[in-house]
């Protein structure tokens, strides 16, 4: 009995809940922003400060590397509550920052 009352509580724990969600959209927001802006750096020829896709990236490492992050990061709804929570927090602090910095640089949003 005690067992199946601690797997009853682990599954309420890494239930997803609207915040779960919310913090997936809004990661998964950030992300593709910051996927426009990059790209624009890439076919306008500026640089970027994403040292994995390098500072001078072509339109096909840049749609290869954020596939793979919007697929991650989708992924990530599958992780226990608190990393996934702790994931999404990460990536919208990051991406927020990038986006920022992006705009900051005259990189505007949109494809």
């Amino acid at each position: 009995m005690r067992a199946d009352s601690a797997d009853s509580a682990r599954h309420r724990k890494d239930r997803r809940t609207a915040l779960d969600y919310s913090l997936a959209g809004v990661s998964t927001v950030l992300i593709v922003a910051d996927w426009s802006q990059t790209l624009k750096i890439a076919r306008y020829g500026g640089t970027d400060a994403n040292s994995i896709i390098g500072t001078h990236p072509t339109e096909g490492r840049v749609n290869t590397w954020f596939t793979l992050a919007v697929a991650a990061n989708g992924a990530a709804l599958f992780l226990p509550g608190r990393p996934r929570r702790i994931w999404y927090s990460v990536v919208i602090a990051e991406e927020f920052y990038a986006v920022l910095h992006n705009l900051h640089m005259g990189w505007q949003i949109g494809f």
